[in-house]
């Protein structure tokens, strides 16, 4: 019997080389797929990388690591933020409250999104803050220029009330980001209207193996590619936007690094430190289950089964709802009934 908040030893061995970057075609092409389900928000239909203008965006550098676990798993430490308080401590740290916001009193915060118990001032710095670690650890993820925008609103007047001086100073923000760009002759969206379309997500994920991070205006990009059973090639890239009409050189190929390799962003070095032992984990003779967080760690499970419904050859007119399922904002998502 399968449980869909389980995910067994068997799905995690290499099965889906079918449906990576060295994929046998499809009879339909798989951009058909995702250009029809991607990354949908879950307050509308509209693809948001489309409207955040992702289109535009160019590769200010492109790194390679070969990391020692299956596809799937190194995948899969990217697919929730519910990891970030133990993985990424400097982040919790900044910001304690933006994570409880998400996931609950518990992890060591206060569960709005300002800190009642800190002046404005202090709160608007914990923002900063967080928005220096982004970009120091993701690099285009929060570009440096939109952290230099943030800097220059340190002291902008604000109400009194610390969590509505937040929503005031995260408006004020997207507005002068947005205006910054433009100046410079950047084909840059509205974020607010954005924000007000549900469509100003952080992460959105693409089927089978690719991620898109925008933040502001720039984004941080992931793509996963099996190279055997016991090791994955993961790319990054850090991507922005140049004025309109600027050629830009077609960036090379990189060399794969060691996944401790110092050049390599930090955040997602600490990613990697956890999944040599996840997939010598899955090796134990005791392992049968890995139990998932059912609200917030569903997508896990929704890409599995989706998965699954192309190694079983399900018929596409099934395979396309599960796609809307999985490739969706915000990535914390409950484990749904994909009718496969």
């Amino acid at each position: 019997m399968r449980y869909p908040g389980f995910i067994s030893l068997g799905l995690i061995a290499l099965a889906v080389p079918m449906i990576s970057a060295h994929a046998d075609p499809l009879p339909r092409p798989t951009v058909d797929y995702t250009a029809e389900g991607t990354m949908t928000s879950s307050k509308g239909s509209s693809p948001a990388t489309v409207r955040h203008g992702a289109g535009k965006l160019r590769a200010e550098w492109w790194f390679g690591t070969v990391l020692p676990a299956n596809w799937k798993i190194a995948m899969e430490a990217f697919m929730e933020g519910y990891h970030v308080m133990k993985t990424h401590p400097q982040l919790q740290r900044a910001t304690p409250q933006l994570y409880n916001s998400m996931y609950g009193t518990e992890t060591g915060g206060i569960g709005i999104q300002a800190n009642p118990n800190m002046s404005v001032r202090d709160n608007i710095r914990s923002q900063i803050d967080h928005m220096e670690l982004l970009s120091e650890g993701m690099a285009g993820m929060v570009h440096a220029s939109d952290v230099r925008v943030a800097e220059g609103l340190r002291d902008v007047e604000l109400p009194a009330d610390p969590e509505l001086a937040i929503a005031t100073w995260n408006r004020t923000l997207n507005d002068a980001v947005t205006a910054w760009h433009r100046a410079e002759g950047h084909d840059m969206p509205d974020i607010n209207e954005l924000e007000e379309h549900g469509l100003n997500q952080p992460m959105g994920y693409c089927f089978p193996h690719y991620f898109v991070l925008p933040m502001y205006s720039s984004a941080s990009s992931y793509r996963f590619r099996p190279l055997g059973p016991e090791e994955t090639l993961m790319e990054i890239w850090s991507l922005t936007r140049y004025p309109e009409g600027e050629e830009r050189p077609r960036p090379e190929p990189p060399e794969p690094m060691a996944c401790d390799d110092a050049r390599l962003p930090p955040i997602p070095t600490q990613d990697f430190s956890n999944l040599p032992r996840q997939q010598r984990g899955i090796h134990s003779q005791g392992f049968e289950y890995l139990r998932l967080s059912a609200g917030v760690e569903g997508g896990v499970a929704n890409f599995e089964r989706t998965v699954d419904g192309f190694l079983a050859g399900q018929p596409y007119e099934r395979l396309l709802p599960a796609l809307r399922a999985v490739n969706v904002n915000p990535l914390e998502m409950p484990i749904l009934d994909l009718g496969l």
